[in-house]
């Protein structure tokens, strides 16, 4: 019966999405134990945070540039 009516098979409450700041190079790094710490310093995905490509998707989009940084993820997806 929930189906049938469409009722909401599950929600986020409150939707809060958790935004990212650091300085320049500041940003938190995850790894494993057992990960080699120079592939880590190395990755590319390193340098790539939810800041940063904020900052260079204004640089790419106008649509980009009327949003602040807490309305991004409302018009945009981060992978």
């Amino acid at each position: 019966m929930w189906r049938i009516f469409t009722f909401d098979m599950h929600e986020r409450f409150p939707t809060i999405e958790r935004l990212p700041y650091h300085l320049p190079n500041m940003q938190m790094v995850l790894f494993n134990d057992d990960d080699d710490l120079q592939e880590v310093a190395t990755r590319s995905a390193i340098s790539r945070t939810m800041l940063t490509e904020w900052f260079k998707t204004n640089q790419e989009s106008e649509v980009a540039r009327s949003l602040t940084f807490d309305q991004f993820p409302q018009q945009w997806v981060w992978n």
